[in-house]
């Protein structure tokens, strides 16, 4: 249906950006139906601006006329490719699909436009379908092919082709859809994660929409006893035929799976770790961690705040420099504190004296002493710049359209391409004692003209 492509943007004064460009073919492309369908689902899935999202940057037809879409590229393998390799970890588990629920999530919510449509089914969730970067990101692509596809004249017969294993049961009848058809897509996928077997697929379509419909879902205790309850309440309640008994929307999955003891706090690092041991020499393995968005965060570019842990100190051994400088600073406010108590000591019990001494030069008689004159401090006052946050990633917030820009295209090698290795802050660097001048983080940047 699509071929995807390894593109680059080419703008004025040497700008370039790398970009990934899907071409449908030209027998899509040429059906009516489809191109009406593609044309409104593309411009309804520019809309998505999400973190777990795979953002469309723009999309036309080339000379055969075929359409094509410009879209963020995501350097790393997708899901299936990851859950080829063997049985995964709990929490990696738990982390990918909260990260999945959060991009269904928004784009169920998604705000009506001028067209007066509000929210987008996603119709084709599966692991194909889900991009893991090699920075531990969990991004969900190809919104609005699906309906598409389907509702084509050229595949009214064989649409059923998609992803049959991965669909609803409501999907797989034709009925009516929600959000919570999506829903039921993620618990097939939940459910392979945890077991590493598939649920429904079949020998055809056929047997795979038959399971689907009517086949026993088997407990994933069978297959993994150690599974926490809780962790199996959400599988189960995700995968209820009935969508009246699932939950009614990604934000209530969402609340319950991060409630699960097993939940990661620190899910994103997990990824990387785990997709650095399983495609060794395609990911770039970093020296450091990246902050990692919090359960409930779902900002852009802004870390979530650290945890507080309780370590245990060491007085001794090569560990304690750090502690030196507090130890002998308590030590010295104790010293003051007792010479401080001693002299007020002192003091009170000196015997009153009558006679008043003036210390230094005075009236030579009588009279007051002389008022001190009055002194002044001035304050040096500066702006000081705020950092901008570390990401983890690089964010295509633009993109030159094909008419004012050139697209230099490559086939997508089948392993991936390496990332150029991020820069990296010395390690165990400290700040330098004292206070620092101000700086500031804020440039002034020219664009210049085309």
């Amino acid at each position: 249906m699509a071929e995807v492509f390894l593109a680059r943007t080419v703008g004025a004064e040497g700008f370039s950006r790398p970009i990934a460009l899907k071409r449908i073919t030209p027998h899509y492309s040429r059906d009516a139906t489809f191109a009406k369908l593609f044309l409104a689902e593309a411009q309804l899935s520019s809309r998505l601006q999400h973190p777990n999202i795979v953002s469309v940057l723009d999309f036309d037809r080339d000379e055969d006329g075929a359409f094509f879409l410009v879209m963020e590229l995501v350097a790393g393998r997708d899901l299936s490719a990851l859950m080829a390799t063997k049985r995964l970890p709990l929490p990696v588990i738990l982390f990918v699909v909260g990260e999945v629920l959060r991009g269904l999530g928004h784009a169920h919510d998604l705000p009506a436009g001028v067209d007066g449509v509000r929210g987008i089914i996603h119709r084709d969730v599966s692991p194909h379908n889900v991009l893991l970067s090699w920075e531990g990101e969990v991004k969900v692509s190809d919104f609005g092919i699906a309906k598409a596809r389907q509702a084509s004249e050229a595949t009214a017969s064989a649409f059923i082709k998609g992803k049959p294993a991965y669909m609803s049961p409501e999907q797989a009848s034709g009925a009516g859809l929600d959000g919570r058809s999506d829903l039921f897509a993620v618990g097939v996928i939940l459910w392979e994660m945890l077991c590493g077997l598939s649920l429904f697929a079949g020998d055809s379509t056929e047997e795979t929409l038959s399971r689907v419909l009517f086949g026993e879902i088997p407990s994933t205790r069978m297959y993994r006893k150690d599974l926490p309850r809780d962790v199996e309440r959400v599988v189960t309640r995700l995968l209820m035929r009935d969508r009246s008994h699932r939950y009614a929307n990604a934000w209530d999955a969402i609340a319950e799976l991060g409630a699960c003891g097993a939940f990661p706090s620190n899910g994103r690092d997990a990824l990387v770790e785990i997709l650095c041991e399983r495609f060794p020499g395609q990911a770039p393995r970093r020296a450091r961690s990246i902050p990692s968005l919090g359960p409930t965060d779902a900002t852009v570019g802004v870390p979530s705040p650290p945890t507080k842990a309780t370590v245990p100190m060491r007085m001794s051994g090569p560990h304690t420099t750090g502690n030196t400088w507090r130890v002998a600073l308590f030590a010295a406010v104790v010293v003051v504190a007792a010479m401080a108590a001693a002299l007020a000591v002192a003091l009170w019990n000196r015997p009153a004296s009558t006679e008043t001494t003036v210390v230094g030069p005075g009236p030579a008689s009588g009279g007051a002493l002389p008022k001190p004159e009055p002194t002044s401090r001035t304050v040096d006052v500066r702006a000081v710049g705020v950092g901008e946050p570390e990401v983890a990633h690089e964010e295509i917030h633009a993109t030159a359209h094909p008419s004012n820009a050139d697209l230099a295209t490559e086939q997508i090698p089948p392993t991936g391409s390496k990332p150029p290795a991020g820069s990296k802050p010395p390690a165990g660097s400290k700040p330098p004692a004292g206070p620092q001048p101000p700086t500031s983080t804020i440039r002034e940047i020219t664009l210049g003209g085309g």
